[in-house]
């Protein structure tokens, strides 16, 4: 949910849909666990002042025992939708339909597509005179990437110098780009659009300047736009 600009945007990517899920589930299990003990608290701070209550429950087992069962059952209501989540996450990430390497370089970035070193690209920011009508500042680049929705992305990212960090919020998306290291994760796109993004590790003086701009299309789209750049270079 994003109300007047409070709580997550809108999910980019099936990863982000269920992390809300999980976030908001959490949220609710948490305010309806306080406001319950909330309640029984107040109920048996009356109840103490009583002479019954009191030789009824003056060694607090019964009270004991209700809590502890109330606390095992809060664990696991907070424990299941997490383990969801980390299989969910396993399967995903299985058998990518789709590969796109990420290389962080000092201060721009590289993508390649699967195995092919001809779909491969540079992208960095794009400077302030060369901005078009509706574009952000310090956000747009020369070239995005462009992915299709539907398709599992298994998205490789590494460094080619110092450490990077590749962030896509409204996707979920935070992986740090190390030399010599692949991290991997596997993302599948339930909405069209663009994302931004930026580096979110410190990288050096241009450190401010690594943006990143995810236009995901169709997969027709996305097919005719691998024509054009192929076209492009021949």
């Amino acid at each position: 949910m994003y109300f007047s600009g409070l709580g997550f945007p809108l999910s980019g990517s099936s990863l982000a849909f269920c992390c809300h899920y999980v976030h908001n589930y959490y949220g609710h299990i948490i305010f309806l666990g306080f406001f319950s003990m909330l309640i029984l608290s107040f109920f048996i701070f009356l109840g103490s002042h009583t002479y019954k209550f009191s030789l009824k429950y003056s060694d607090s087992r019964m009270v004991e025992t209700f809590l502890q069962f109330l606390v095992i059952n809060f664990l696991v209501l907070m424990a299941g939708p997490g383990f969801w989540l980390v299989q969910y996450q396993g399967r995903v990430y299985q058998q990518p339909e789709l590969s796109l390497k990420v290389t962080g370089h000092q201060w721009y970035w590289n993508y390649e597509y699967g195995d092919s070193e001809e779909l491969s690209f540079d992208s960095f920011m794009k400077p302030l005179e060369d901005l078009r009508a509706g574009e952000f500042r310090l956000l747009e680049v020369d070239n995005r990437c462009v992915l299709p929705a539907g398709v599992s992305v298994g998205v490789y990212c590494t460094s080619g110098d110092v450490i990077h960090s590749f962030c896509l919020p409204k996707c979920f998306i935070k992986m740090d780009a190390l030399s010599g290291l692949l991290t991997k994760i596997t993302l599948n796109f339930s909405l069209l659009g663009l994302f931004y993004g930026q580096c979110s590790e410190i990288c050096g003086a241009n450190h401010s300047f690594m943006p990143i701009v995810l236009e995901v299309t169709s997969l027709e789209c996305w097919a005719g736009w691998c024509l054009k750049f192929f076209s492009y270079l021949s």
